[in-house]
């Protein structure tokens, strides 16, 4: 067989390659396809972001009344209490040992102090537990650190570089009146 016959032969499968529209829409899509996905993947991490937020709300809205009626503050153990109700009120949507909670108690709403402090990692500086007395004035708030498995996301929606954030919720109430051991 003549080389330059298979040469020739070969040469003109190129051009008739490129001549050619048949393929053209797979090429398209290969081009496209990391961005569709990447936005894809995008809006279902934000979507679960967003369902563990209101997760993390709703346990600690359940848990910060049983503080408000004085059930937390009657158990032998509060903070075992507030723990338990508030982890049982996740169903188990995030590993509980990573929620972080603040509770303090204020005489009144004047002397609420509602800054939340973090250190430079950006987790919560000296947490309490403090639930307060009958009639009392408390704040209770619940984080919890959310890690974005897509970079591109994490990065974009990252205050601190990290590629997480700090989902926060936030009660405020004044206890209501009650007795302990009536």
């Amino acid at each position: 067989m003549n080389t330059n016959a298979l040469q020739y032969g070969s040469l003109r499968c190129v051009r008739r390659l490129f001549r050619s529209c048949r393929g053209g829409t797979l090429v398209e899509f290969a081009f496209a396809a990391p961005f569709v996905i990447l936005l894809l993947t995008a809006t279902v991490e934000v979507a679960v972001t967003l369902f563990v937020e209101a997760a993390l709300s709703g346990a600690a809205e359940s848990a910060a009344r049983d503080i408000r009626t004085g059930r937390v503050q009657e158990d032998d153990d509060p903070l075992t209490a507030f723990r338990t109700k508030l982890c049982d009120s996740l169903f188990g949507v995030v590993n509980c040992n990573q929620v972080v909670f603040d509770v303090r108690a204020f005489a009144d709403f004047g002397s609420v102090d509602t800054s939340l402090q973090l250190d430079e990692d950006g987790n919560v500086v000296d947490p309490q537990f403090a639930p307060g007395d009958s009639g009392e004035i408390t704040i209770v708030r619940v984080t919890y650190r959310w890690q974005f498995i897509t970079p591109l996301v994490g990065n974009a929606l990252s205050s601190d570089g990290t590629g997480s954030v700090l989902l926060l919720s936030t009660m405020a109430f004044q206890n209501e009146p009650y007795e302990l051991g009536g």
